[in-house]
């Protein structure tokens, strides 16, 4: 591959060629690396860095982390000797860099203003060395263009969402302008409330419906809230488990995408007095289906409406990809393999359980096997298991809807949540007659769930005679590969997250600081820290005498690795940090 070309030439577009010529220079990337890109990338039509990013090249200054298309794009700045820029899509004033220049003209240009003063307008580029639209950019703007680097892909996306969201909002304030109190968008939606639109009118509410849920996709975001507040309606994202606002509607407008979303989850658009449960299924990115579960409550403004988005590959996750050691998995499959009896999985809600359980039935599914699950609601639909959701409506609670499975000749059967003492009894009394029953339990640890079971009127002797094991989990976030520093090691916060157990104490340990990778919250992505408890002889001793949980706890110690010992084992490697484990693991 002969990496030759005119570096002379001004006003020029970047080649793959020259990238790759100032990527090798820069150590960033090798000969051989640069090789294999050319003839992979070769003939692509996308830019560059997106063409080398594609081809995910290892970092060389970290070990198992590949090269983003923001390190490539600081590369660019730094090569051009322009200022890299970093679109925080949360800081950027929509509505005024949008009236600066026409979608059209920014498009075929690949440009994006991200903020103007009455003198000035930054607008970032993948283009550093293509200026020639400087010139007429500034007289027709009347403002001086200060010229970024920012990621191609991002200023792409953030074209296609800035553009239709602001067309849409102006629509429909114009339509409102023109109307009066009265809103000719909701009267023309509650007209097709049986009919669901795959959002091709960009210019109406269903622009604003498809970037809210493309944009969700693409933040990674697991659950979306519509809040109405006082003067404005408020949207936000939970990503890696901590809540964040990411737009903020007029209240009319809100109005209008919560009624849309009410009709896309069928429910009753005219309801708003009663909380209401939906489910959505929506095409994203082309090729992508997921699944959303919304559920809307009255509040003092108005209603609510949050929405979780259930990741198509969860279905898909086996019992290797649920961040087990080898060890416990052994375990936890020899458990899940009997042929009667009682496992149980414990935590918070949003703490994986389901995914978890999902995975274990995936696991043991076959078409010798017949598996029935009872959900509320059904979160992870798979075509293996026969599912049914809860409904107090027609009496299909947990309860009743064992005593059902119990005429279908069922293998195992899987209880969304023991929450009563009719629901306890009817899983003791299946297990007892040959079937093995997994259900979750909202217990702090695993031991907590033995005495929550004696609580619900289960006799000793009955749990003894069919309780196998109690996985306890939780989801911590991960530190940022990019960004974590290594720092001395608190003595206080170590102390209070291992105690009361006298865990040896590293001289250092990671802690989050905050980058472009990460968003600026020093995480990204999420891994599950877990204690595993088989039930033993001393424990089945404990149940009989009754024994309360912190004697039990005092009689179990050393028999298995505890929930915030197995956090401290990831402390260490530099996984997660302190602080986020104390905020997690609360008990």
């Amino acid at each position: 591959m002969a990496l030759k070309f005119n570096y002379n030439k001004s006003h020029r577009k970047l080649s793959l060629e020259e990238c790759l010529t100032g990527l090798i220079d820069s150590g960033l990337v090798s000969k051989e690396q640069a090789q294999f890109i050319e003839k992979k990338k070769g003939r692509s039509k996308h830019h560059p860095l997106i063409s080398i990013a594609d081809c995910e090249i290892p970092d060389p200054k970290i070990e198992g982390r590949i090269l983003s298309l923001d390190d490539f794009t600081k590369w660019l700045a730094q090569y051009s000797e322009t200022d890299f820029y970093h679109i925080d899509t949360l800081k950027i004033d929509i509505d005024k860099i949008t009236t600066i220049l026409p979608k059209a003209y920014v498009k075929r240009l690949g440009i994006l203003p991200v903020e103007a003063t009455e003198g000035e307008v930054v607008i970032c580029t993948a283009e550093p060395f293509q200026t020639d639209w400087i010139e007429e950019v500034e007289r027709i703007t009347k403002r001086k263009v200060i010229l970024k680097v920012a990621n191609p892909m991002t200023i792409g996306t953030c074209v296609e969402d800035f553009y239709t969201v602001r067309k849409a909002v102006s629509k429909l304030m114009r339509d409102r302008r023109k109307s009066g109190d009265h809103n000719p968008e909701l009267d023309k939606m509650l007209q097709i409330s049986n009919r669901m639109t795959q959002g091709a009118d960009e210019e109406g509410v269903s622009g604003i419906v498809d970037w809210l849920f493309q944009y969700a996709w693409e933040e990674r975001a697991s659950d979306i809230h519509l809040e109405p507040k006082s003067g404005q309606g408020v949207v936000r994202f939970r990503v890696d488990g901590t809540l964040r606002v990411v737009y903020k509607f007029d209240p009319e407008i809100m109005l209008s995408v919560l009624s849309r979303l009410k009709i896309l989850s069928d429910m009753k658009v005219d309801e708003k007095r009663r909380p209401q449960d939906g489910r959505i299924k929506r095409e994203i990115s082309g090729d992508k289906i997921i699944e959303i579960r919304s559920s809307t409550i009255p509040t003092n403004y108005g209603e609510k409406l949050v929405m979780r988005i259930f990741d198509p590959k969860m279905a898909d996750k086996g019992l290797d990809d649920v961040g087990m050691g080898k060890k416990d998995l052994k375990i936890w499959k020899e458990l899940s393999e009997s042929s009667h009896g009682i496992v149980l999985v414990t935590g918070p809600t949003g703490s994986g359980k389901s995914t978890t359980l999902h995975a274990t039935l995936k696991h043991l599914s076959s078409p010798e096997v017949n598996i029935c699950t009872v959900e509320d609601p059904i979160e992870i639909i798979n075509d293996e298991f026969n599912q049914m959701q809860v409904n107090k409506t027609i009496d299909i609670s947990f309860a009743n809807a064992i005593r059902a499975f119990m005429r279908q000749d069922p293998d195992i059967i899987m209880v969304g949540e023991i929450r009563d003492p009719e629901t306890s009894q009817m899983a003791i009394q299946a297990s007892l007659t040959g079937h093995m029953v997994f259900s979750t339990l909202h217990t702090n640890d695993a031991l907590g769930s033995v005495t929550r079971l004696l609580d619900l009127g289960v006799p000793p002797h009955l749990l003894n005679a069919t309780l196998k094991g109690i996985l306890a989990q939780r989801l911590v976030r991960v530190l940022c590969p990019v960004c974590k520093k290594k720092v001395p090691t608190n003595k206080h916060w170590w102390e209070s997250m291992t105690k009361p157990y006298n865990t040896e104490m590293p001289e250092h340990v990671y802690e989050a600081s905050g980058c472009d990778d990460c968003k600026g919250t020093g995480y990204k992505g999420r891994m599950s820290v877990y204690e595993l408890v088989v039930i033993n002889d001393k424990i089945r001793e404990a149940v009989k005498e009754k024994v309360q949980l912190q004697e039990l706890q005092k009689i179990c110690r050393g028999d298995f690795l505890p929930l915030r010992l197995h956090a401290a084992t990831k402390v260490i490697k530099g996984l997660t940090s302190i602080e986020e484990v104390l905020r997690v693991i609360t008990n």
